[in-house]
């Protein structure tokens, strides 16, 4: 997948200053910089963080249309394909990204996936309707970042990072007066923390449930359960997806064979990779790498 940086580089190259060590980026987006993200083909290792201040858009994410307005909060978790449809003329948001393992590495991390789960669980789509006033605190919050990121200090990662978690408290925060209680427990979130955690790291090898839930030490139907009960997809479906985007980003930007990107991504042949890659994606990756190339054109997913 695309981490931070090899995405500024397909998508802005122009704008690299924009990136912190590959760790931090905030933008001030619009339209044109906004349907950019289709060039990504939905494989950016970032946890990002859209704040609609003007306009709408419409996008199409894990499967269900997602329309988004001022003050609308959009919250996008590596493993979750996204398509730009239509954005307003007039459309202007800050976006914050967070290299994934960076947000891994912070002390935010808990809150992070409690913060970013919490309106999936609640509403089944990953967006916030914010206040005016909470849109600006934000807002504040996100600017906060950008400044650092733009006027770096003598301790700017600890800096950057400090103001990552105030971002998340105060997201968390908001969270606790627009959102129903969470019903979810200590525990369940616990263990799906630490299976997200795995899964990131351990995907391209291991493509069963069995090893996240030994590495658990808990069994497949309890692991199954919890990550239902968070998330409404499967585990099966995680893995699946997170084999798809990588299986995208080796096709488009590398210069791998289909066979050397199966054994990659520990498939036993090819021809079960080309079966896998053709469920997910609709066509064999050969098809897919011919299309992609091709001078007409980028196809969009």
């Amino acid at each position: 997948m695309y981490n931070l940086t090899e995405a500024y580089k397909t998508v802005g190259p122009s704008l690299e200053h924009e990136v912190w060590n590959g760790r931090f980026a905030c933008t001030n987006s619009n339209p044109y910089r906004t349907m950019l993200t289709n060039e990504l083909r939905d494989t950016l290792a970032c946890y990002t963080f859209t704040l609609i201040r003007k306009g709408h858009l419409t996008m199409e994410t894990n499967g269900q249309v997602l329309s988004l307005k001022e003050n609308d909060l959009y919250i996008y978790l590596p493993g979750y394909p996204v398509k730009i449809c239509s954005v307003s003329d007039d459309y202007a948001s800050i976006v914050l990204l967070v290299d994934e393992q960076t947000t891994y590495e912070t002390a935010a991390f808990r809150n992070l996936i409690r913060a970013s789960y919490y309106p999936l669980v609640q509403y089944g789509q990953p967006k916030l309707t914010l206040t005016s006033e909470d849109a600006g605190r934000l807002d504040a919050a996100m600017q906060a970042i950008q400044d650092h990121i733009f006027r770096p200090t003598q301790f700017n990662d600890e800096t950057l990072e400090m103001l990552y978690s105030v971002f998340i408290f105060d997201l968390i925060d908001i969270q606790g007066h627009s959102l129903s209680p969470n019903h979810v427990s200590r525990r369940t979130e616990d263990v799906f923390i630490s299976f997200y955690t795995l899964l990131q790291q351990h995907f391209a090898a291991h493509h069963d449930i069995g090893f996240y839930a030994d590495q658990l030490h808990i069994t497949t139907t309890y692991l199954s359960r919890i990550v239902k009960q968070v998330t409404g997809r499967t585990v099966v479906e995680y893995i699946n997806q997170m084999l798809a985007m990588e299986a995208t980003w080796l096709l488009t930007s590398s210069s791998l064979s289909v066979a050397q990107i199966a054994e990659r991504l520990h498939f036993a042949t090819s021809a079960s990779f080309d079966k896998f890659f053709m469920r997910m994606r609709g066509k064999s990756p050969s098809s897919f790498r011919r299309k992609d190339t091709s001078p007409s054109g980028v196809e969009k997913m």
